[in-house]
C-alpha cells in the first residue's frame, strides 16, 4: 500500500485509455521501474531490504512534512480571485502575521485571525490534524487602497503572532506566490480582424537563395537557411498577405556533433542554433577587417545539393562566425557593440554562461574553445531574430513569427546538465505502443521531473518559456499534452528493458505559469494537441484561449462521413484552432496524393509487400473520398487522375475557408514537394531534416502553383470573415 501511495505522489500512472477507447493497465513492475528511474540518485545506496523503509521516508517528505510549514514553497491564484493558502494545526486558533513583497516593490503587511478563515483541506500525521486555510485578500487590498495586487511572482512571509504552534517546523515560513491571468495574450485577435489570419509554415534550414552575398558564388549554397533567408521570405509572404510565418524549433543543437540536424532533439531549448546566423546581416561583416579575418582558403560556398551536408555547412558557417568574432574582439571596450553584448550577457544570467562554457568544453577544435565566442553568437542570433520579427510586424503581419517549443532536450545537452534535479536523466520521452508503432516510440529526450519542478519552484520551466517567447508573435507548444502527462521509458544499461508508463505533471499550475508568461511577453499560444489527447486538457485550453491545433489528415470521422472517406466539412473544424494542411510528421500533400510516401516507406523496409498493397488500397479509397469532398465543398469535379498542381489550389482554398480562426499551409506543399523533411520511425534509414526546398527564394513569386494556391487561400480567408 505504501508503494502504491508513493507512485501516486510521484505522478506515476497506473494505466491509460488508447485512441480506440481501450483501457490498458500498466504492470506493477513497469511502474516501479519508472519510480526507480525518478529516484535513481537516492536509491543508489539503498538495498532491497531497506527499500520499504525508504518508501515510507519518501512519502513523509513529499506528503506529510509540507503540512508542518505555514506556507508551501510555491502557490498560485488568479488575479481576479486573490487568495493565499496557509497550513496550521487544527488546535491553533491564534493570529498570523502576513507580509507580501510584490514584484513592483510594494510591501503589504497584515495580521489575520486563523479562526476567521475558511478551511479548504486537511491532513493527519504524527497524531495531529493539520488544516489548510484560505486567506482572501480583498480586505487587505481595500485597506491599502490598491486597485489590485498585480500579476506576477511575489514573495510571502508568515509568522505566528504569538508562540509557534506545536507541530510546526519553524515560526517563520517563506514562499513564492504567483498571481496569474485567466487567459493567454491576444486570444481574441482573429475575432478583432475583418478576415481570418493565415500564414505559411517553413523549415528555416531548408530555405536558400542562389543570389549569394558574395558575387563569385551562385547556385545551391552549402550553408543552411539563415536569418537573412528568413527576412527575404518574410518580405515575400507579407506581399502575399500572410499574417505569420510558422517556424521549426530554433533551439541550439550540439555543435560538437556536426551531423546533428533534428530541431526536435535540442542541446539547449533556451538558446538559438548559431548556424542560423547570417553573416551578411551582422555589423561586423561590414567592417574592413572582416575579409582579412577570413582564411585565405575558404571552403566553397556553392557546391551544395538539395540535400544538406551538415558537416560541410558547419565548416563554412563556423569559419565565418569565427571571423566575425575576431572583428568584434578588436573593438575597444567602450564600443557600442561591446556594451550591448555586456548588457545581453548580464540580462541572460547564469543560464547563458553555463551554455557557453559547456559548449566550449565539448567542441574538439582548439580554436572553438573560447566561451566568449558562444556568448557573442547568442547575442548576434537574438539580434537577428528580433530584426526578423520587427520586419514582419513592420511589413503588416498581425502576428509575425510563430516559434516552436520542442517537448524535451537531449540528456547530454547543456539544458539538462545545468538542472539535473529538474529532469529525470534516467528516463526518456516517447509514446505508448499503438497499431502504428507496436513497440511504442522512444524519442530519446529527457523529461522534466514533476517533483523536481515543484521543488525548484518551476524555475527552469519559467525560464524556458521566457526565452522562447522572445521575438515572436506566437509560440506553438509541441505536444501540449506534456503539461498534463508524458509517456516515460526507463533508461536501462542491461537487456532487462521494462515497459513505460505515463507520468503526470502539475497541469493547473503549469498552465497558470504559461498564461502569465504569455501575457508578459505579448505572445499568443498554440497548443499542439494532436494524437492521444487526454480529455482533461481540452476545456482548460479553451477557457485559457490557447489555440488548438488541427491537421487536415487527422480531421476525420469515418463512421459518420464514409462518402468523404471521413474527411470533415470545413465548417466542422475547431473554431479556436490553427488548422494546418500538413506538418513535418506526415507526408507532403503531393506525396500523399501520388502515393509516393507509401513507396518510400516500402523502400525503407517500413512496409512489407503485403502492407504496401493494403496501404495503397486504403489510400485509393481516401483519394476517392477527397474528390467527393471537393465536389461537395467547392463544386469542382475532378477526375481521379487529376494533376496535383491543378488540385492543390482548390484543396488548400477549401480548407482555408473552414471555421478555424488560424490557418497555415507548408511551403513544401506550396511547391508540390514530394520528398519528406522527416519520416517518423526512421533515423539513419532516411536523411531526416536535410531536405532543402526545390527552388530558391527569388523564384517563389514566379512559381505558378505557389502563387495560385496562395491567391486561393487569401481569398478564402477574407471571404469567410463574419
Amino acid at each position: 500500500m505504501d508503494l502504491e501511495k508513493l507512485l501516486y505522489l510521484q505522478g506515476v500512472g497506473n494505466g491509460f485509455v488508447d485512441c480506440d477507447g481501450h483501457h490498458h493497465t500498466t504492470p506493477a513492475t513497469d511502474r516501479e521501474a519508472i519510480l526507480r528511474a525518478m529516484c535513481h540518485a537516492e536509491l543508489a545506496d539503498v538495498g532491497e531490504q531497506a527499500f520499504a523503509a525508504w518508501v515510507s521516508q519518501r512519502i513523509a517528505s513529499l506528503d506529510a512534512r509540507p503540512w508542518q510549514d505555514f506556507l508551501p514553497p510555491f502557490q498560485w491564484c488568479y488575479a481576479d480571485a486573490l487568495v493565499i493558502r496557509v497550513r496550521v494545526p487544527e488546535v491553533y486558533s491564534g493570529q498570523l502575521t502576513l507580509n507580501i513583497d510584490t514584484e513592483d516593490g510594494t510591501h503589504l503587511s497584515t495580521v489575520c485571525s486563523v479562526a476567521d478563515t475558511p478551511v479548504t483541506g486537511d491532513y493527519y500525521t504524527e497524531n495531529q490534524l493539520y488544516l489548510e486555510r484560505e486567506l482572501v485578500l480583498s480586505e487587505l487590498v481595500a485597506e491599502h487602497a490598491l486597485v489590485s495586487i498585480g500579476e506576477g511572482y511575489h514573495q510571502l512571509t508568515i509568522t505566528a503572532a504569538s508562540a509557534m504552534p506545536a507541530g510546526m517546523n519553524t515560526a517563520l515560513s517563506r514562499g513564492l506566490w504567483m498571481v496569474a491571468p485567466r487567459r493567454s495574450y491576444a486570444a481574441d485577435l482573429p475575432q478583432q480582424l475583418s478576415y481570418k489570419p493565415w500564414g505559411v509554415s517553413v523549415q528555416l534550414f531548408s530555405l536558400w537563395s542562389s543570389v549569394a552575398s558574395e558575387p563569385r558564388h551562385s547556385g545551391i549554397p552549402t550553408q543552411i537557411g539563415d536569418f537573412r533567408a528568413l527576412a527575404e521570405f518574410i518580405r515575400i509572404m507579407a506581399a502575399q498577405g500572410a499574417d505569420f510565418i510558422q517556424l521549426n524549433p530554433l533551439h541550439a543543437l550540439p555543435l560538437q556533433d556536426a551531423e546533428a540536424a533534428s530541431p526536435y532533439s535540442p542541446y539547449d531549448r533556451r538558446r538559438i542554433h548559431p548556424l542560423y546566423i547570417s553573416t551578411s546581416l551582422c555589423p561586423e561583416a561590414c567592417q574592413a577587417d572582416w575579409q582579412k579575418a577570413l582564411p585565405k582558403r575558404m571552403p566553397v560556398n556553392n557546391n551544395g545539393t538539395l540535400w544538406i551536408d551538415y558537416p560541410a555547412a558547419f565548416k563554412i558557417k563556423v569559419t565565418k562566425l569565427k571571423a566575425l568574432f575576431k572583428v568584434f574582439s578588436g573593438y575597444p571596450s567602450e564600443h557600442p557593440r561591446r556594451k550591448a553584448l555586456a548588457a545581453f550577457v548580464r540580462d541572460a544570467g547564469e543560464d547563458l554562461q553555463f551554455y557557453a562554457k559547456t559548449q566550449a568544453q565539448e567542441v574538439t577544435a582548439p580554436w572553438l574553445k573560447n566561451p566568449e565566442f558562444y556568448l557573442y553568437l547568442q547575442f548576434v542570433a537574438e539580434e537577428q531574430l528580433a530584426f526578423c520579427q520587427e520586419l514582419a510586424k513592420d511589413s503588416g503581419m498581425h502576428i509575425g513569427l510563430v516559434r516552436d517549443l520542442a517537448v524535451g532536450a537531449i540528456g547530454t545537452g547543456a539544458e539538462v546538465r545545468q538542472h539535473p534535479r529538474q529532469f529525470c536523466t534516467q528516463a526518456s520521452i516517447g509514446a505508448p505502443p499503438d497499431p502504428f508503432a507496436p513497440q511504442g516510440q522512444n524519442w530519446g529526450l529527457t523529461p522534466l521531473d514533476p517533483i523536481g519542478l515543484r521543488q525548484a519552484n518551476f524555475g527552469h520551466f519559467i525560464a524556458l518559456l521566457r526565452r522562447n517567447m522572445h521575438h515572436c508573435g506566437a509560440l506553438r507548444i509541441d505536444h501540449m499534452m506534456g503539461l498534463f502527462r508524458l509517456w516515460w521509458w526507463p533508461v536501462t544499461a542491461d537487456a532487462d528493458q521494462h515497459g513505460g508508463t505515463y507520468v503526470y505533471y502539475p497541469f493547473d499550475c503549469m498552465m497558470a505559469i504559461l498564461l502569465l508568461e504569455s501575457q508578459r511577453a505579448g505572445c499568443m499560444l498554440i497548443g499542439e494537441d494532436l494524437g492521444l489527447v487526454p480529455t482533461e486538457i481540452i476545456e482548460p485550453m479553451r477557457r485559457a484561449g490557447i489555440f488548438s491545433n488541427e491537421l487536415f489528415y487527422f480531421c476525420v470521422d469515418e463512421s459518420r462521413l464514409p462518402q468523404y472517406a471521413g474527411f470533415k466539412p470545413p465548417s466542422e473544424y475547431k473554431p479556436h484552432a490553427l488548422m494546418m494542411l500538413a506538418n513535418h510528421d506526415v507526408p507532403t500533400m503531393a506525396a500523399w496524393w501520388q502515393g509516393k510516401d507509401l513507396l518510400e516507406r516500402h523502400r525503407l523496409g517500413l512496409y512489407s509487400d503485403n502492407e504496401l498493397q493494403q496501404a495503397q488500397l486504403r489510400r485509393s479509397h481516401k483519394r476517392e473520398g477527397l474528390l467527393q469532398w471537393l465536389r461537395d465543398m467547392t463544386g469542382q469535379d475532378f477526375a481521379v487522375d487529376v494533376e496535383f498542381c491543378t488540385l492543390l489550389p482548390h484543396w488548400a482554398g477549401a480548407v482555408a475557408a473552414g471555421a478555424s480562426e488560424l490557418y497555415s499551409v507548408a511551403l513544401a506543399d506550396l511547391l508540390a514537394e514530394v520528398d519528406a523533411v522527416n519520416i517518423p520511425g526512421t533515423s539513419t534509414e532516411y536523411p531526416n531534416w536535410r531536405r532543402r526546398y526545390s527552388i530558391p527564394l527569388e523564384h517563389l513569386s514566379k512559381n505558378s502553383i505557389f502563387t495560385h494556391t496562395l491567391t486561393a487561400v487569401c481569398n478564402a480567408r477574407h471571404h469567410t470573415s463574419d
